[in-house]
């Protein structure tokens, strides 16, 4: 009975709703008995509606104003009623799409931090190696891991005994694709949702080791670039970078019809036995504040986000993030690990503070590129001068000059993903928090 009571009253209330909708969208093409036809109908659905009672579960009265009422909206209310759910609730997701842009287009937009140029007020993609016989994740704390710190793990097996190889571009390709390890592009699947293409990757790098005649298959999120610097760590650990690698161990190159060109890496496995095991951890998704700068000009210190496309060294239309340093004639230089703006020491973020004085995870800055020892730069019109935080790893103005004015989208506003000490306000202080750098790996 009580299963019939709500079943009346969710048609009562839909029948409201749909003479309301017919008399909105179709007021123009009725006539005028038919509009007052359906607003005597209206009104009674209301009375009952205000006078709701169990007992009109048995009202002949009340359940054959229902049954006109239906009649009378099928016949005036073509093609609003019925309606399928779609067609009613088209304006609702039409009106909430056009608030989804426009907050994402003046107010708040996600943004994905790729590399480590801002740690530690911002995190990129780290990894982390982990020993051997580490053991492997449980799938349950999987979800827990990821939400948590951002982790995803990466657990190998050796196939077949014998040593690993790794499989290199040739010379031509070296320049193309900006890597000596070999590695192949495989779109992911689409993700339509507004929100979740922020979290999970569109595209993925493949990158495949030997074991004998066995491939084992890496696949990584498109923006990871930190696979030769981990292979070079867990394979190679005495040497600085890749290219030292394969300039101190020219005699470990091998050509293979069916592999090309690799670098055998003298390191044994045993069948079965895990011989790769590191996680990679997701940089953090920041909300854009885009709407201050509407009305306000960037600040010294500020979090910029801007698009690359009018920096000609740098790839075309993709987001950069950085800390503005210097605004048009002002002169910026570094002395030791310090910053100075205008030949004062530089004032207007905590991570300016923590750099200088070398606090916790801050490594101070470094004169690298056009920025020597000692050497200033004075900023030039219309231009910004951004420098990441994380000085030794950072790829900025040192390198590819000033960043336009118009360029700048934004600035950093909140941490939202993922929750570790990492979430909060983008300028709450880290230069407490500590970490061990030995089991991090950097470009």
């Amino acid at each position: 009975m009580a299963r019939e009571e709500k079943s009346l009253k969710r048609a009562l209330i839909q029948a409201i709703h749909g003479c309301k909708k017919v008399e909105r969208f179709k007021r123009d093409r009725l006539t005028e008995d038919q509009r007052q036809q359906l607003n005597e109908t209206l009104n009674t659905l209301l009375h009952f509606r205000r006078s709701w009672s169990p007992a009109y579960s048995q009202d002949t009265t009340f359940l054959n104003v229902l049954r006109q009422a239906e009649d009378q909206l099928k016949l005036l209310g073509h093609p609003f009623y019925p309606g399928s759910f779609w067609s009613n609730n088209a304006e609702a997701l039409f009106v909430a799409s056009i608030i989804a842009l426009s907050v994402r287009t003046f107010f708040l937009q996600p943004f994905r931090i790729p590399t480590c140029s801002m740690f530690p007020s911002f995190s990129g993609m780290l990894t982390q190696l982990h020993a051997d016989t580490d053991p492997k994740p449980l799938f349950f704390t999987k979800p827990l891991r990821w939400l948590w710190s951002g982790a995803e793990n990466h657990h190998y097996v050796a196939p077949a005994n014998g040593t690993v190889q790794i499989p290199l571009f040739s010379q031509d390709e070296i320049l193309r694709y900006h890597s000596y390890v070999r590695y192949e592009v495989e779109k992911g699947r689409e993700i339509g949702s507004f929100w979740l293409k922020h979290f999970f990757p569109k595209a993925y790098k493949v990158y495949w080791l030997w074991v004998n005649d066995q491939k084992i298959r890496i696949r990584v999120p498109y923006e990871f670039s930190d696979m030769e610097a981990l292979l070079r760590k867990k394979f190679f650990p005495k040497e600085e970078n890749f290219s030292d690698v394969l300039l101190h161990h020219e005699e470990l190159l091998r050509l293979d019809e069916r592999k090309g060109i690799c670098l055998d890496t003298q390191y044994s496995v045993k069948k079965g036995h895990p011989f790769l095991h590191f996680d990679i951890l997701l940089g953090d998704m920041v909300f854009v504040n885009r709407f201050s700068y509407h009305f306000t000009r960037p600040k010294i210190g500020d979090a910029i986000i801007f698009r690359t496309q009018y920096i000609p060294m740098l790839e075309a239309d993709t987001y950069y993030i950085k800390r503005l340093v210097g605004k048009p004639g002002d002169q910026v230089c570094i002395k030791g690990h310090r910053l100075y703006r205008n030949h004062q020491l530089i004032t207007g973020s905590l991570a300016f503070d923590n750099n200088n004085q070398r606090q916790g995870l801050y490594p101070g800055y470094c004169a690298k590129a056009t920025m020597g020892e000692g050497q200033s730069i004075t900023v030039k019109p219309h231009e910004l001068f951004a420098l990441g935080d994380n000085s030794p790893f950072s790829y900025d103005s040192r390198y590819w000059g000033g960043v336009p004015e118009k360029s700048v989208i934004g600035k950093a506003f909140f941490v939202l993903h993922p929750f570790s000490w990492r979430w909060g306000t983008a300028e709450h202080n880290k230069a407490h928090k500590t970490a061990d750098f030995n089991t991090y790996v950097f470009q």
